[in-house]
């Protein structure tokens, strides 16, 4: 079945009644046989066995679709009843899949039939962005297996400063400073890399993303790492409420209290607005 016809289902179990026209699928058939269905004309309406029924197969599941569906602007899309279920593990394993920094084709061969089974661009490569909270799936599991590196001018660096974003390295060179970009939410490689014997830090957008990747890089790869804190920041209308966990021991003074204005006021701070001249 198709999602359209799990709304059918489902109106059969709130309204009484639906379409005939899911008679089509061997599965609503079945339901007909075994009198939790009849028909009525072109309708179908249920029978005094069909609620305990729908409560226990259905019921639970089809809340957790909708809730899906409708959280992320998909609502009207005809999913497949298939689909629609490999949407749910994805939103349950999407720490798994972002820490193993999985590329387009390994979440098409992980959680569907085959490699390719969705195409970049299609609505269900769309809704999978959506549900991860990222811009982009790569193409190739290769492109998560290095840095990209800006040097800085003097080839000596003094520090180095780790990008959520990769604005900083599309610019000029810094004098001092080594700009490193590991690719937003793809940290894992950053297990593979020897701990800098410079000062490093870590400049992001300060929304539950940054604040979320931030605090996984200085847990799990370099504890010495200090967070970037504006000193004039820009205030932006927060897209999504506030909801990363935060642990205390990993910010400064100056950095908590900006993060309690920024959760009071829903507000964010874009990485690009974030003036960084006294460390370059």
């Amino acid at each position: 079945m198709n999602w359209k016809a799990l709304q059918q289902l489902h109106q059969i179990y709130t309204e009484g009644t639906a379409s005939g026209d899911i008679l089509k699928y061997p599965y609503i058939k079945r339901q007909l046989e075994m009198e939790r269905i009849r028909e009525e004309g072109k309708s179908l309406v249920k029978t005094d066995l069909f609620d305990e029924f729908y409560e226990r197969k259905h019921l639970k599941k089809f809340e957790r679709i909708q809730k899906l569906l409708i959280q992320h602007d998909f609502v009207s899309s005809n999913f497949k009843e298939y689909e629609l279920e490999r949407l749910l593990i994805i939103e349950q394993e999407i720490d798994i899949i972002l820490d193993c920094t999985y590329s387009l084709k390994e979440v098409s061969s992980h959680y569907f039939d085959n490699s390719k089974y969705f195409k970049k661009g299609s609505k269900l490569h769309k809704i999978i962005l959506k549900i991860l909270d990222v811009e982009t799936l790569h193409q190739s599991y290769h492109d998560q297996q290095f840095l990209y590196v800006l040097h800085c001018q003097s080839k000596t660096p003094k520090a180095i400063m780790l990008c959520e974003n990769d604005n900083l390295l599309r610019k000029p060179r810094l004098t001092a400073m080594e700009l490193w970009y590991a690719g937003g939410a793809n940290t894992a490689k950053l297990a593979y890399v020897p701990t800098p014997q410079i000062p490093m830090y870590y400049l992001c957008d300060w929304d539950n993303k940054g604040m979320e990747i931030y605090q996984r890089i200085k847990r799990d790869y370099f504890s010495e790492i200090q967070l970037i804190v504006p000193k004039t920041p820009k205030f932006l209308p927060a897209k999504s409420e506030w909801k990363t966990d935060i642990d205390e021991s990993f910010f400064t003074e100056d950095a908590l209290q900006l993060l309690v204005h920024l959760k009071e006021n829903n507000l964010w701070i874009e990485e690009e607005g974030i003036d960084i001249s006294t460390l370059a």
